[in-house]
């Protein structure tokens, strides 16, 4: 419960805080204005903590109609079915971490929007794990950002905001 009222209360920070960030980027690695891009980075962590959580309800409703389309689901409901998964222990050590925001390009179905990376690790040592996601968000209603796109980047890649720009643009 207390995960959700965080959860309740960030969103609400982003949509306080997007009205008066403004829509104009620079193109830059910024991803435009400093509130523009701290209120897409604190979704895409919202996200990904619904993920650890398990929380399946928030993490799809923090995806487009498109990316939810692209997966088969049709309604929320829908999506959680398609995305609960049993999970092989647990994550109660997880940290989740983003990169620099940067502006994305229109790119096939998935309009312009914010790049980012987000790193997932859990464990420690040979037990421990890194994954990293380029995400691509974009303005949804009501002053929130949404997922559009999620690319695993290997491990191997590299992670900078370059790397997610083109990881971005190729899948």
């Amino acid at each position: 419960m207390a995960a959700r009222v965080g959860r309740a209360a960030g969103v609400l920070v982003m949509a306080m805080a997007l009205p008066l960030a403004g829509c104009g980027g620079t193109g830059g690695g910024g991803g435009g204005s400093k509130e523009r891009a701290a209120a897409a980075i604190e979704a895409a962590r919202a996200y990904q903590q619904a993920s650890v959580d398990q929380d399946w309800e928030a993490a799809c409703e923090a995806r487009t109609e498109r990316l939810r389309q692209s997966w088969g689901a049709d309604t929320i409901a829908e999506c959680v079915e398609i995305t609960r998964a049993p999970r092989l222990g647990g994550y109660s050590d997880a940290r989740v971490s983003t990169g620099e925001a940067v502006e994305v390009s229109a790119f096939s179905p998935h309009p312009a929007g914010i790049g980012l990376r987000v790193t997932l690790e859990t464990g420690t040592g040979e037990l421990g794990m890194t994954t990293h996601t380029a995400l691509r968000l974009v303005p949804g209603e009501q002053g929130t950002w949404l997922i559009d796109q999620a690319v695993n980047l290997v491990d191997t890649e590299v992670t900078d905001t370059e790397a997610v720009r083109a990881a971005l643009e190729r899948k």
